[in-house]
């Protein structure tokens, strides 16, 4: 997915690596998590469209040159609300993503969900 991915010292943590990317559901939320931690958090961005959410992140030099990049895509299932998406930084680098759940109220058939896309810059 033209993410790098290079070893550092987290590897010694078994729950980090098998974690990552993975999506949990918490009561009335989504969540994911992603090592961005050799990147500042203005090199960071979080967007969501349809049922995804990518997280990019692009170290820029003084130069103009792109010295390393990052990119993780997810899938979440059809009953999230894109416009609850949010992102919190650990003082450990990992960006955890949130997400609300739509309430469901019962509907045989569901509608059309409508295209949207959404950014937010750290």
């Amino acid at each position: 997915m033209g993410a790098h991915w290079r070893p550092g010292p987290w590897l010694h943590v078994p729950s980090r690596p098998a974690s990552m990317g993975m999506v949990r559901s918490l009561g009335e939320s989504y969540y994911m998590s992603a090592d961005v931690s050799q990147f500042e958090p203005h090199d960071i961005v979080l967007m969501a469209y349809n049922h995804n959410i990518v997280i990019h992140a692009e170290k820029v030099l003084e130069d103009g040159s792109v010295s390393d990049t990052f990119t993780h895509k997810t899938l979440l299932p059809e009953d999230m609300d894109p416009l609850s998406v949010s992102g919190t930084l650990t003082p450990e680098g990992m960006l955890v993503v949130s997400v609300m759940r739509i309430p469901t109220m019962g509907v045989m058939e569901p509608p059309t969900p409508p295209a949207y896309r959404s950014e937010a810059h750290l």
